[in-house]
């Protein structure tokens, strides 16, 4: 298991985009799947600095991350008030496609295997989001 703390600065992304590639090796993921968990992770921090954090350099981002054979777990935490998360605009609408912003969630969603918020306006917002081995376990049916 690894956990740190990060500044909420976008300085942070590259640093995390390192992380987690090691971490999904650790993990034994492959290298479209550690692709795919860092993108994840990344958008997750994104949001986490710019909307959880407000930028404010006085918060930070906590970044934890446990892996296992053929599985990773990532949890990061930001000190906002939270969001209603039925207000998340599908970036696949029309009326939302050519938006600027706003594809974090979606990003999130379509490349991990899970994806869960927790929102607390005392704890700010956690993503935990999990990916397992994206290989086909011989006489399996793509589960681990």
């Amino acid at each position: 298991m690894e956990e740190m703390v990060l500044p909420s600065e976008f300085a942070t992304l590259e640093r995390v985009d390192e992380i987690m590639l090691r971490c999904s090796h650790l993990a034994g993921l492959d290298e479209q799947t550690s692709n795919e968990v860092a993108m994840a992770v990344i958008e997750a921090v994104t949001n986490a600095v710019i909307h959880g954090n407000r930028l404010d350099k006085d918060k930070q981002v906590k970044l934890s991350c446990r892996w296992g054979p053929g599985e990773i777990t990532i949890s990061v935490q930001d000190e906002g008030e939270g969001f209603d998360l039925s207000c998340a605009h599908d970036p696949t609408d029309a009326e939302h496609c050519m938006d600027c912003s706003g594809r974090g969630i979606f990003i999130m969603r379509a490349t991990m295997d899970e994806v869960e918020f927790e929102m607390s306006r005392d704890k700010g917002t956690t993503v935990k989001m999990t990916k397992c081995h994206s290989g086909t376990p011989e006489g399996g049916d793509g589960g681990i």
